[in-house]
C-alpha cells in the first residue's frame, strides 16, 4: 500500500512540473542575452575586431646590410630597408642617435626603390677602434607615421700599419687624371695634379715628404671626390711617389707621377688643361676660315646675308686676339703660386708696376710678369687708382 501511494505522488509531481528538453520536442535552448551597448543596441562585435587589428600604414625598418670589417678612416655604407614600398612617394625623415666612434659622412641617404621595399644607404666615417652604429627611426612627415627603432650594432675597426709613403687616403679607387710640373726655384719644382677618388675622405690627403703642399680645389663626394693639389719637391726627384689603401682590393697601391719639367715657371689650375689653349687656337682658326669663306661667297653670289653672317666669326677672332688688360700692383705685393689665401708666395714686387691680367678667381687676379712667370695677386694688393 505504501509503495502504491509513493508512485502516485511521483506521477502527480511530474504532471505539474515544466516540460524538459528530453520530453518536449518543441523545447529549445535559451539564448544568452547579448550585452547592450551604451545606446541600447546590441554590439555586433565588428568594432572590437577593427580595434584589435594592426594599422595598415605602419612602417617597418630593418638593416639590409652591415659591414663585416672596418678600418679607421674608412667611409662605409649602411643600408636601411623600409616597407611598404609606397612610402617612397613621401618625405621620410630619419633620427640617428647614440652612435659611438663614427660620424655621419653623408646625411642624405642614397635611395633605391625595389619591388620589396625602399633601400636608403647612409655613409659613415670610422674614427676609432670601437664603433657603435646609431639607433635609427624613420618618420613620414606628411602623415606622422613612425617606424620601429632599430638598435645600432657594435663593430671593431682595425688600425692600418701603412708604409712611410702613405698619403693618408683610403678609397675604393684613386686616379690621377692630369698633372703638370714646372720649375719653382733653383732647388725645387712644383707639381700640380688633379685626382679623383671613390668612397674616400679626400680632405685627409697629405704627402709625407713635400717641402710645401696644399689644396687648390677640393670637391668631396662619396660617389666621386676630386682634388687639385700642389706640392713643392726637390728638383732632384725624378717622380712624385705616394701610397694609398685600396678598400676594394684590401691592399696598398703605389701612385707614381713622373716629373717632366715644363718651361713655365709657375703652375696654376688653368695650366692643368693644356688642351684649353689648343682648343682656343683651333676655334680662332676655324672662325677665321669661316669668315673668309662667307666673304668669298658674298663676292661670288652677291647676296648680302653672306656678308652679314661673316661678322660673327670675325668678331670672335678679333675679341679673342685682343691683348689682356693690365692691372696696377702695389709695391711689396706678394705674388702667390695658387689663388688661395694660405698659398705659397713665390715673389714680392719691388715697386709699383703694371702687369698683364689674364683672369680672376674669387679675390685673386692671375697676372703675368715681365719674366713670363705667372702668379696670382690678391685684390687688396691692386692699386686703387
Amino acid at each position: 500500500m505504501k509503495k502504491i501511494l509513493f508512485l502516485s505522488l511521483l506521477l502527480v509531481q511530474a504532471a505539474i512540473s515544466e516540460p524538459s528538453m528530453l520530453t518536449d520536442p518543441t523545447a529549445a535552448p535559451q539564448e544568452t542575452q547579448q550585452p547592450q551597448s551604451p545606446e541600447g543596441e546590441p554590439d555586433t562585435g565588428i568594432d572590437s575586431l577593427f580595434n584589435n587589428a594592426v594599422q595598415s600604414n605602419g612602417i617597418s625598418l630593418e638593416h639590409s646590410n652591415l659591414p663585416t670589417h672596418l678600418y679607421i678612416g674608412e667611409i662605409f655604407p649602411v643600408t636601411i630597408k623600409l616597407t611598404p614600398v609606397d612610402i617612397a612617394s613621401g618625405n621620410i625623415e630619419y633620427t640617428l642617435q647614440n652612435e659611438e666612434g663614427v660620424r655621419v659622412f653623408s646625411p642624405t641617404p642614397r635611395r633605391v626603390v625595389k619591388t620589396d621595399g625602399v633601400y636608403d644607404t647612409f655613409y659613415f666615417l670610422a674614427q676609432s677602434n670601437n664603433v657603435r652604429l646609431p639607433d635609427i627611426t624613420a618618420t613620414v612627415t606628411s602623415t606622422g607615421a613612425q617606424s620601429n627603432s632599430i638598435n645600432g650594432t657594435s663593430l671593431v675597426a682595425s688600425t692600418l700599419t701603412p708604409p712611410a709613403t702613405f698619403a693618408n687616403i683610403l678609397a675604393n679607387s684613386f686616379k690621377i687624371i692630369d698633372y703638370k710640373t714646372t720649375a719653382y726655384n733653383q732647388e725645387s719644382n712644383i707639381v700640380v695634379f688633379t685626382a679623383t677618388a671613390q668612397r674616400c675622405n679626400i680632405g685627409t690627403f697629405s704627402l709625407p715628404n713635400a717641402i710645401k703642399q696644399g689644396f687648390e680645389s677640393k670637391l668631396p663626394n662619396v660617389e666621386e671626390s676630386q682634388i687639385t693639389y700642389y706640392a713643392i719637391i726637390p728638383n732632384t726627384q725624378q717622380s712624385l711617389d705616394f701610397t694609398i689603401f685600396n678598400l676594394a682590393k684590401n691592399r696598398y697601391e703605389s701612385i707614381n707621377i713622373p716629373i717632366v719639367v715644363d718651361d713655365d715657371s709657375v703652375s696654376t689650375q688653368s695650366d692643368l688643361s693644356p688642351t684649353d689653349s689648343r682648343h682656343t687656337e683651333l676655334k680662332v682658326g676655324a672662325a677665321a676660315i669661316l669668315g673668309v669663306i662667307l666673304i668669298a661667297l658674298y663676292y661670288w653670289r652677291r647676296k648680302q646675308w653672306y656678308l652679314i653672317a661673316s661678322v660673327v666669326p670675325l668678331f670672335f677672332v678679333v675679341f679673342t686676339l685682343i691683348p689682356n688688360s693690365s692691372v696696377c700692383v702695389k709695391k711689396g705685393a706678394p705674388l702667390y703660386i695658387l689663388p688661395i689665401k694660405s698659398g705659397t708666395i713665390f715673389e714680392v714686387t719691388m715697386e709699383e708696376t703694371n702687369l698683364e691680367a689674364e683672369n680672376k678667381v674669387g679675390d685673386f687676379t692671375k697676372i703675368r710678369l715681365d719674366n713670363k712667370k705667372v702668379g696670382w695677386v690678391n685684390k687688396r694688393d691692386i692699386c686703387s687708382n
